[in-house]
């Protein structure tokens, strides 16, 4: 039985991120508007540098410096409450640290689509009016 690249599916690989809008909201009511704004700038900021920081280490092979970022990632998004962020990024550690291989590829694609979306979710939130 043979096979034609009409039986090739192409899952595309689309999971619901969480962002905790009662966590963004308690940032504005504390800070103020402006200053949660400036820090939940600068958050996302320094998660995308966690993410190529956290890639870069992969690509090394340095287990050590990748756990390291993965744990940074999982409190800097939960400063902001990007919950899926945080717990896929644990995820990541954990492969890091204990499966490695194929495990930890997959875990660490699963985080850069879950930080694409999660980015974008907090500046579709700002965004919003009032």
């Amino acid at each position: 039985m043979g096979y034609s690249m009409q039986d090739v599916v192409k899952l595309e690989l689309r999971e619901p991120v969480r962002v905790d809008p009662d966590r963004l909201v308690e940032l504005c009511v504390a800070m103020g508007e402006m200053r949660a704004e400036v820090l939940i700038n600068t958050t996302m900021e320094d998660l995308a540098k966690g993410m190529v920081e956290v890639e870069e280490a992969y690509l090394s092979h340095d287990m050590v410096t990748l756990v390291h970022r993965a744990d940074a990632l999982v409190a800097t998004a939960n400063k902001i409450g990007m919950t899926t962020f945080s717990r896929v990024a644990d995820d990541v550690a954990v492969c890091a640290r204990d499966c490695g291989g194929v495990a930890l590829a997959a875990t660490l694609n699963r985080l850069r689509r879950i930080a694409d979306r999660s980015l974008s979710a907090v500046w579709d939130m700002q965004d919003l009016p009032g």
